[in-house]
C-alpha cells in the first residue's frame, strides 16, 4: 500500500510520457518469470500444450480487441501538466481489479502487467495519485472523482480474491499441467498486448527499451534465484 501510494503518480507519468521505455522494462520484468514456470511445469505434456495454446489465444484476443485512445498526444500533455481527466469504465475496471489481484498470487504472472494489457494502468495510477492528494490536503485539492475508478477496481479485487483465486487454486490442484501451461501462454502472450509500443517510436527508443528489457529480465531472474 505504501509503495502504491508513493509511486502511483510517478509511474503514471513515466508510462504515459516514456511509453516505449517503460513497456520494454515491463516486458523484461515479466519474461523473467518464464524460467520459474518452466521449472514448475517440468516435462511437457499434451495437457500443458493445450493450456499453452489457450493462454496464448486468450492474450491475442485481448490484444486485437483492445481499443487505444485516439488522442494520445493530448493525454500525454494532460499527464505532464497534472490535468488528466480520468474517465470511468466500470466493467473494465472491475475486470482489471479481479485479474490484477488474482494474477498477483500466480507464479510468474504480474498483476500490474495484466492491468496494463487491459489499458487501465495509467488511469488507475492517476486515480490513486488524486486520492493521495485529496487525503493529504484534507479535501482541499481535487474532489471525489477518483472513487468512480477505485471503487470498481476494489470490488473487482475482492471478487478476484474470493472467487477467481480459489478457482485457480482448485485448477492448480486438479489440473496442474494444464493450468501451468495456460499461465505460461498468458505470460508469453502478454507481450503481444503492448508491443510494438507507439507508432512514432524512434530507433533510439527501441535501443533504450532493449537495454531496459534486459535489465528487467536480469532483475527478475535474480529475484527467482534468491527466492529459490
Amino acid at each position: 500500500a505504501v509503495a502504491i501510494a508513493a509511486l502511483a503518480g510517478t509511474l503514471s507519468r513515466a508510462v504515459t510520457l516514456h511509453r516505449s521505455s517503460m513497456f520494454a522494462l515491463f516486458i523484461g520484468l515479466t519474461l523473467g518469470g518464464v524460467p520459474l514456470l518452466l521449472r514448475m511445469l517440468g516435462r511437457a505434456t499434451v495437457s500443458s500444450g493445450v493450456g499453452l495454446v489457450f493462454g496464448l489465444a486468450l492474450m491475442i484476443l485481448i490484444a486485437v480487441t483492445k481499443s487505444e485512445p485516439p488522442d494520445k498526444a493530448s493525454i500525454r500533455e494532460a499527464v505532464a501538466t497534472g490535468s488528466l481527466a480520468i474517465k470511468p469504465d466500470y466493467a473494465t475496471d472491475v475486470g482489471a481489479g479481479a485479474l490484477g489481484m488474482s494474477a498477483m498470487i500466480l507464479p510468474g504472472v504480474s498483476g500490474a502487467y495484466m492491468v496494463l494489457v487491459l489499458g487501465r494502468y495509467e488511469t488507475i495510477l492517476a486515480s490513486i495519485a488524486l486520492a493521495k492528494d485529496f487525503v493529504l490536503s484534507v479535501g482541499e485539492k481535487g474532489d471525489l472523482t477518483f472513487l468512480r475508478i477505485l471503487v470498481p477496481v476494489a470490488i473487482g479485487a475482492i471478487l478476484g480474491i474470493v472467487l477467481l483465486s480459489n478457482f485457480l487454486k482448485w485448477m492448480l490442484h486438479h489440473h496442474e499441467k494444464t493450468t501451468l501451461g495456460a499461465l505460461l501462454g498468458i505470460l508469453l502472450g502478454s507481450v503481444i498486448g503492448i508491443w510494438p509500443f507507439d507508432a512514432g517510436a524512434q530507433l533510439a527508443d527501441y535501443a533504450t527499451g532493449g537495454l531496459l528489457a534486459v535489465a528487467g529480465l536480469i532483475f527478475t531472474l535474480s529475484l527467482s534465484r534468491i527466492s529459490a
